[in-house]
């Protein structure tokens, strides 16, 4: 559904036609103006407030205000919830009228400082299933619905190129196994302002549903249609949110219908498109027929929400994994808790005090065709896949207070990156190949030319990812090392591993495997520091697992030098040797990203020619 207001029409079209032009190419280029002038006053109804309206601000919680439509108070959102710093409204007025609903929320059993785990109220031994995720397929991707990784840049241009070179320079990039787009976004996003060369990039996952997600995603993003706030905000949901509302849902299916028509009946072999964008790029995508098929059939499917909402909790509350719930939600603050568990019951990535009875229809990116939830019970957070620090201030920029709505916080950072990222496509001549191929078979082609934009092999960056967990990182190598640019002395592979600790006896030894050994430790540490001791005494009392002992470890982890044992692991596989056959050798500092995430205890390696 579309409204448009035809008076702001009007003035916009005697604003662009007001000057008298007799040239054909400034017509063409008067018309463009005016069609992206006509495109910033439409509205396709997809934003996530009333009406279909985007969110912008926090409006008054109140949904109890006398004479306000539905008892919403349209009012702009001043004063803060001072007991759970959740929610906030325009006046104590306001916050008097809602209390006797609010507090059913605000006075929480999760929202207190002495909440805790069921492990310790039953005193038993937690199970947590993250310490036999490491004993997972090898050839499974553990990057879940929403990524567990903070999303990265894998230019760093101030780094490497220098901004100033790279304004004017080509530049090609390759993600070999993108379940998302996070990392594609912060990496288009760092390009210099008044980028004028060309940025191609290979975006590949052999992943049939990752991919076409990514797909439809990008269509949205890219091409013409929707304001830029309202692209940005339906593919924010289209991420995270498992429910949308009616007008996301409609133009969601419009989409899909776009891109690929009847293909899914057709008897080609391989499914090819190209699709013009904001700005003088293209999307291109080509993949096997066949890997369209069940993908399409989920995107068009038929369920109700009930049945998807069942569904995505069955999972998301399994019973056998509470204490891997409960693990997270000792980490946290207070309202923090409160706010994970209204994420997970609600299914809808925005601020707390979002009024979200609009959102009536499954996200049907985010279910199989029966309507089964496409997450698992470990994907607790989609706060995993960003930078906190950067969420955080986003949601200040934008009135929300981190301290409590830290998801607020990142449905304001989601779609600043989106936005930021939509902006580049239409300044800059972007171009992304959208591919659906086992990596291995892909660099064979790349390096045939099958694929013309990148006929030469020369990347100036090539993201693995986790790809070496899967396949072999010696493997991976020999296949895309040899497609680096060699003439860009800043060109590098980038992968990342979290699987090699298995491999290591010596890490048995490290504080992330071994609570006891930490307590032994500290207690020695602490016999000759006599104002610790009582800490420690207290710190103590609920046994080896207490909340506090964890988070203990979880931060002593930080501090741990895991490089030389990494080292051993690729002498072990014998990828330092493969490297040398190929021409290439590990950095030794990362340019990129640096070599340790602590949290998930993932080492990341730069390999350059």
């Amino acid at each position: 559904m579309v409204s448009i207001d035809f008076q702001t029409c009007r003035n916009v079209l005697a604003l662009v036609r007001r000057p008298r032009l007799s040239i054909m190419g400034k017509r063409r280029e008067s018309t463009i103006y005016m069609d992206l002038a006509l495109q910033s006053y439409m509205s396709y109804g997809l934003g996530s407030g009333l009406g279909g309206k985007t969110v912008s601000e926090l409006t008054c919680y109140n949904d109890r205000a006398p004479g306000a439509e539905g008892g919403n108070c349209p009012n702009s959102a001043l004063l803060a919830c001072a007991q759970c710093s959740l929610v906030k409204y325009c006046s104590g007025r306001c916050q008097r009228q809602h209390w006797q609903k609010h507090r059913i929320e605000c006075e929480s059993s999760l929202n207190k400082a002495d909440w805790q785990p069921h492990w310790i109220k039953e005193n038993r031994v937690p199970y947590f299933y993250a310490t036999t995720s490491r004993a997972e397929s090898k050839n499974t991707s553990s990057n879940g619905l929403w990524g567990r990784l903070p999303a990265y840049n894998i230019l760093q241009l101030s780094y490497n190129e220098g901004l100033a070179q790279a304004v004017y320079k080509d530049i090609k990039l390759c993600f070999t196994a993108a379940s998302d787009i996070r990392n594609l976004v912060e990496t288009l996003n760092s390009l210099p302002k008044g980028y004028q060369g060309t940025c191609d990039v290979l975006l590949n996952e052999a992943d049939t549903v990752s991919a076409n997600r990514n797909l439809v995603i990008l269509y949205i993003l890219m091409t013409a249609g929707p304001s830029i706030d309202e692209a940005a905000e339906l593919a924010m949901h289209l991420m995270y949110s498992s429910r949308l509302t009616a007008n996301m849902a409609a133009y969601l299916s419009r989409c899909v219908h776009m891109i690929y028509g009847d293909s899914a009946r057709c008897g080609d072999m391989t499914f090819q498109r190209t699709f013009p964008t904001r700005g003088r790029g293209k999307l291109y995508s080509a993949q096997p027929a066949m890997a369209i098929k069940r993908p399409v059939e989920m995107f068009l499917s038929r369920y109700e929400l009930g049945r998807a909402m069942r569904r995505m909790k069955d999972t998301m509350f399994d019973g056998l994994k509470v204490d891997e719930r409960h693990k997270l939600l000792s980490r946290l603050e207070p309202p923090h808790r409160l706010a994970h568990v209204y994420f997970w019951k609600t299914g809808v990535l925005a601020p707390f005090s979002l009024d979200l009875k609009p959102f009536t229809q499954p996200n049907r990116l985010a279910f199989t065709p029966q309507g089964s939830w496409l997450g698992k019970s470990e994907d607790l957070s989609p706060l995993h896949g960003w930078d906190i620090a950067k969420v955080q201030a986003t949601g200040l920029r934008n009135g929300v207070d981190p301290t409590g709505d830290m998801f607020g916080c990142l449905f304001f950072h989601v779609k600043q990156e989106l936005r930021e990222f939509i902006s580049r496509v239409k300044d800059f001549h972007i171009n992304i190949h959208h591919t659906q191929y086992d990596p291995r078979l892909l660099s064979k082609g790349v390096s045939i030319g099958v694929l013309p934009s990148f006929s030469d092999a020369s990347f100036d960056r090539i993201d693995l990812g986790d790809l070496g967990d899967r396949l072999g990182i010696k493997e991976c190598l020999e296949d895309w090392g040899l497609l680096l640019n060699r003439e860009n002395v800043h060109s590098c592979v980038v992968a990342h591993s979290k699987r090699w600790i298995d491999s290591q006896p010596a890490l048995s030894r490290v504080p992330l495997s071994s609570p006891q050994s930490v307590l032994d430790f500290l207690r020695l540490r602490c016999r000759n520091i006599p104002s610790l001791e009582p800490r420690l005494k207290k710190m103590l009392e609920q046994g080896t697992y207490s909340p506090a002992i964890l988070r203990l470890i979880e931060s002593l982890d930080a501090f741990v030098d895991y490089g030389p044992s990494f080292q051993e692991y690729l002498a072990s596989h014998n990828v330092l040797a493969a490297c040398g056959g190929i021409g290439l050798q590990q950095r030794k500092r990362n340019d990129v990203h640096p070599k340790v995430r602590p949290t998930y205890l993932s080492y990341i390696s730069e390999l350059c020619a």
